[in-house]
């Protein structure tokens, strides 16, 4: 039902939007993208299994990403809320990237979803570097020149 609600308010308000992402990074090109990444690195040794599910996820996470930067790319400054929001985002993957590492180390091999937490991490690095520039010297974000 809340899904339904949500999908409703998203058709019902779309004109509110002030700017579109461009065709390649709306979801009917990045889904199909992440299943094919989800397929070919998810963790396992089998063809096909449940754990294509788990590396869709994580894929779609970082794809999802981009229309975000795109956006933020183009509208010259950002709000302080999405600049904190985006970045702690960020910094979630970093610390699952170490928790990646961990379970290496114990023997637990997850490298194809430690992947998709580094393309997601490195798809954010020149944001990170604006954002910890503004956490260090105050003011705005100003992401694009």
């Amino acid at each position: 039902v809340a899904c339904g609600g949500l999908a409703f308010l998203c058709w019902k308000l779309y004109y509110t939007t002030s700017k579109h992402s461009v065709p390649f990074l709306r979801v009917y090109v990045t889904a199909p993208m992440c299943l094919v990444l989800a397929v070919l690195f998810h963790p396992g040794d089998d063809w096909f299994s449940m754990q294509i599910l788990v590396s869709y996820t994580m894929f779609q996470e970082a794809m999802g990403l981009l229309p975000q930067l795109y956006l933020m790319r183009h509208m010259h400054e950002v709000e302080a809320m999405t600049s904190h929001y985006v970045g702690l985002i960020v910094v979630a993957r970093f610390i699952r990237m170490l928790f990646w590492g961990k379970m290496y180390f114990l023997g637990e091999h997850f490298l194809q979803l430690f992947f998709a937490d580094v393309c997601h991490t490195l798809l954010a690095a020149d944001y990170m570097y604006l954002w910890m520039r503004k956490l260090k010297d105050g003011g705005r974000l100003i992401y694009s020149q």
